[in-house]
């Protein structure tokens, strides 16, 4: 299967400043061999959502915001009972339709649908052709005719994602777990002491890497935040095959190549070095380090070295307690405490 498209953005002007200049170098523009979805994993505040734009806007791949509800639904969907029948798949698509994906991807992207629109475009009434027909009203909306998506949380039900989407593509996005933490730090979902943060993403990796030892090799790739920021290019070439897109010419590489520094920080590493006091990097590196070494990233000791029980309890208190303290913590577990009590 084949199909073309036009390169889009979140910003309008942007958008049509890249798709002239893309126009200009190429009448052919490119084409998809797969219409497959495409998953966007990794651990939160790794760089997913920068690479979600730069997916959109360079490889024509219909991202909007974190849906947050494929798996959960599937959780209950003995809820709604055979969706041959009429009046089920319309109870499904009307509480789909009140997820805050819609509202997200409506402030960001400009999309809306309605449920009229949806079950007009379901063409297998099952799950995931309610799915396709969500995710198809988005790409008929940004003019792509090939969906992703991206949802951190999603890596705790890889083996749903893949009972429901056999022909998926999954990326991983790597990124340094220290500044990881760094960055989580300052966000009222993230954890809040070094040894917590160290455990969250070593278990993390574990996770992903028993997925992907399950997951043959055309289905499955592991791109690093650091090199997509210092060679763009060469990453974008590794994802470009992988994502079975042809580029024969490699007009799509020379048109990232000219333009793709507007859209990263190729300096956005490693800022935990002067960030952390070197207790703080001993602690995060005697924790999560046989997968700092894995992904060959700098370690400052020669073994791994957990915390006892009695003190990972106690930083788990202290993590706690801070996050009890920010009031956007309350918010969003506001919400999710409703989405369990629906």
């Amino acid at each position: 299967m084949s199909y073309r498209g036009h390169l889009r953005s979140d910003n309008p002007s942007l958008m049509e400043k890249a798709s002239n200049v893309f126009a200009n170098q190429s009448q052919s523009g490119f084409s998809h061999n797969q219409s497959s979805p495409v998953f966007i994993v990794g651990h939160a505040r790794s760089g997913t959502s920068m690479t979600v734009r730069l997916l959109r806007k360079y490889l024509q791949i219909a991202f909007g915001t974190e849906s947050q509800f494929i798996v959960r639904f599937y959780q209950q969907l003995h809820r709604y009972g055979n969706l041959k029948d009429d009046r089920n798949l319309q109870r499904l698509v009307d509480d789909i339709l009140k997820e805050r994906w819609f509202q997200r991807c409506y402030h960001r992207l400009e999309f809306q649908t309605d449920s009229k629109s949806i079950l007009a475009e379901v063409k297998d009434r099952t799950y995931r052709g309610v799915l396709e027909a969500v995710f198809g009203q988005l790409c008929q909306h940004l003019g792509m005719n090939r969906w992703g998506d991206k949802t951190p949380e999603y890596l705790l039900d890889l083996p749903v994602l893949l009972k429901l989407f056999p022909d998926a593509k999954f990326i991983h996005v790597v990124r340094d777990g220290r500044d990881v933490a760094l960055s989580a730090f300052q966000q009222p979902f993230g954890e809040n002491n070094v040894v917590m943060a160290a455990k969250d993403w070593r278990d993390t990796m574990e996770r992903v890497n028993h997925c992907a030892s399950e997951l043959p090799a055309h289905r499955f790739l592991e791109i690093k935040y650091e090199q997509l920021l210092q060679q763009p290019v060469m990453v974008f070439g590794k994802l470009i095959e992988f994502l079975e897109i042809d580029d024969p010419q490699d007009e799509i590489i020379e048109f990232i190549e000219r333009n793709v520094g507007q859209d990263i920080k190729q300096n956005n590493y490693e800022k935990w070095r002067t960030n952390w006091n070197r207790s703080r990097i001993i602690r995060f590196d005697r924790i999560a380090f046989r997968y700092l070494r894995q992904y060959e990233y700098d370690v400052s000791v020669d073994e791994e070295r957990p915390p006892s029980r009695v003190q990972l309890a106690i930083w788990s208190c202290h993590n706690l307690i801070c996050k009890l303290s920010q009031p956007g913590y309350w918010k969003d577990s506001y919400y999710r405490l409703k989405l369990k009590l629906k």
